[in-house]
């Protein structure tokens, strides 16, 4: 089985905004959740959350203008 990444976002409180913390490999969603949890476990986190890698839409890109065509 080929290793999935994902993306990292935690948030400290409720009133915080859900900020980009690192990034994982793991062979599926439930093992993810693991790693991300023993690796950024140096906070007092109030929520976490990993997000596939090939689940994340790119709508800026540094160095490029977005092209959004609508209807």
């Amino acid at each position: 089985m080929e290793p999935k990444y994902y993306e990292v976002f935690a948030r400290k409180n409720s009133q915080s905004d859900l900020s980009h913390v690192g990034s994982v490999e793991a062979p599926n969603d439930q093992l993810a959740q693991v790693r991300a949890w023993y690796i950024y476990d140096q906070h007092k986190w109030k929520e976490m959350c990993v997000v596939p890698l090939e689940a994340i839409i790119t709508v800026t890109e540094e160095g490029k203008s977005a092209k959004i065509k609508m209807g």
